[in-house]
């Protein structure tokens, strides 16, 4: 009899145990306890930015994250190299939103989940402009934002306004030292600066700063188009013929080559992080860049500006009395859930997690991260208004920059054309080549591009982002790279 009770009593236990374990996790508890979630990103920065949310994210979900690092030169061509062999060791995917139509069709729509797990982007709260050309492939939600990346100029402050300074610039070209607002101030800024101590000191200092290694992101390439579009310029034609090599982007790269004295020797090796760094020990007197430039220009560890430093719109052409400016988006990177993936539900929390307003913060606040501002709260945070002196004005000239935003070609095989021309651009900064002669190859190779990966279904994605452009202001212009001033 006693041993039937005790029996009872443990099926009993094993119902109450079994009801237990079938029921939702209490509030509170992690509910994906136990599972591992695999990230791929593009830099060992990167892998630090996610490892900032990592406590927290397993606090929340019980997630853990393995994060794998593949250097910039090779991410691309491995990533996709599985994703078109039909699989993937990756749940979530950091990627290059220019590339969006070679990863596109690997990632797996949001929307539906957004409906099944009553997941909240905040879609409100995303920039537009990053919204508008980074999240959709064919017309359906497939990623997150991650890094706001683009360009905005920095300024030494004291080196514009010290009064000997402004007195030799006046008598030697006539006008006001003042940052310069277009591409013929900048440069004539340069020749100015270059070879001598405008700090006051008898150092021989540098004109300006920039990043020309032709590798990876394609650094000189994102350095050049910025002039390229303000003198009218635009990548192709209706027809997928390019426009790289037209008066708009010759006057771009000439103007680059004559310059080049005026730059610090090592410039044609120099990635994001060199130049960042003559500006903030007082090497440089000015640098366009990316907006993570603006943290280590705030970091009183290494920068002797902070609180010294301007912060504005990168300079343009005048066109017809009107200033034309067009700083480019480059090319940021964003988040997606593979659609290959065994744990889709656990990673699009994940998503959702590293997304939100406050965990994304303290990713684009860390200066070790590299990670750019994307999110509207982000720029209106008054943590990061404060965490620096001068850091409202940095956000405020990163929100002023928005409007005039000039984005990748985001058409397939962007990364080939890219890469093919930044290569052609460093061969005429090296001058092994002309300009023009340069370009012309750097065309030619992008019609090989184009015919290799199908003319009409170039041309037909093509016409979805010229559309686009055209909405944004961005049209081809002959004419301008002979008038621009």
């Amino acid at each position: 009899m006693r041993s039937r009770v005790v029996a009872v009593a443990f099926a009993a236990v094993a119902v109450a145990a079994a009801v237990l374990l079938a029921r939702p996790p209490a509030h509170g508890a992690r509910p994906y306890e136990g599972t591992t979630i695999r990230a791929v990103v593009n830099a060992e920065y990167v892998k630090y930015s996610l490892s900032l949310v990592e406590q927290d994210l397993y606090d929340k979900l019980g997630v853990k994250l393995e994060t794998e690092v593949i250097p910039l030169d090779a991410f691309v061509s491995k990533t996709l190299l599985e994703f078109n062999g039909g699989g993937s060791p990756w749940d979530l995917i950091m990627f290059g939103p220019s590339n969006m139509p070679d990863y596109g069709r690997h990632f797996e729509p949001l929307e539906p989940w957004i409906q099944k797990l009553k997941l909240d982007f905040q879609m409100d709260d995303i920039v537009p402009v990053f919204a508008k050309v980074m999240l959709r492939y064919q017309g359906k939600l497939v990623s997150m934002p991650y890094d706001g990346d683009i360009h905005i100029m920095y300024w030494n402050r004291p080196a514009f306004e010290r009064p000997d300074n402004q007195k030799k610039f006046k008598a030697k070209y006539g006008y006001d030292l003042k940052p310069p607002k277009t591409w013929k101030q900048w440069d004539t800024a340069a020749e100015f600066f270059s070879g001598w101590g405008w700090d006051g000191t008898d150092k021989k200092l540098f004109g300006a700063g920039a990043s020309y290694k032709p590798s990876g992101s394609g650094y000189s390439y994102h350095w050049w188009r910025s002039r390229f579009f303000s003198y009218g310029g635009q990548y192709f034609d209706k027809d997928m013929k390019p426009l790289v090599n037209t008066a708009a982007g010759v006057r771009a790269l000439e103007e680059m080559v004559r310059t080049m004295p005026y730059y610090p020797p090592g410039v044609m090796l120099f990635e994001s992080e060199e130049p960042k760094t003559l500006l903030v020990k007082g090497e440089v007197p000015m640098l366009y860049s990316w907006t993570s430039t603006g943290k280590r220009v705030g970091n009183r560890d290494e920068s002797v500006i902070v609180g010294k430093a301007g912060f504005g719109l990168v300079p343009g052409a005048e066109i017809d009395g009107k200033i034309v400016n067009r700083p480019a988006i480059t090319p940021g990177r964003g988040m997606a859930v593979s659609i290959y993936s065994k744990k889709k539900e656990a990673t699009m929390k994940v998503l959702e997690f590293i997304s939100l307003p406050d965990q994304s913060l303290k990713i684009v606040m860390d200066p070790k991260t590299i990670m750019d501002p994307w999110r509207l709260s982000h720029l209106k945070s008054p943590v990061f208004r404060k965490a620096f002196p001068d850091a409202d004005k940095y956000l405020d000239a990163i929100e002023a920059t928005f409007p005039f935003l000039v984005p990748d070609p985001v058409i397939p095989a962007a990364d080939e054309y890219q890469r093919k021309l930044s290569f052609e651009i460093t061969e005429a900064l090296a001058k092994r080549k002309s300009p023009k002669d340069a370009l012309d190859t750097a065309a030619a190779e992008w019609e090989k591009i184009t015919e290799r990966r199908g003319r009409d279904k170039q041309k037909a994605q093509w016409g979805e982002k010229l559309a686009e452009m055209k909405s944004l202001g961005i049209e081809y212009h002959a004419d301008w790279a002979a008038k621009a001033k």
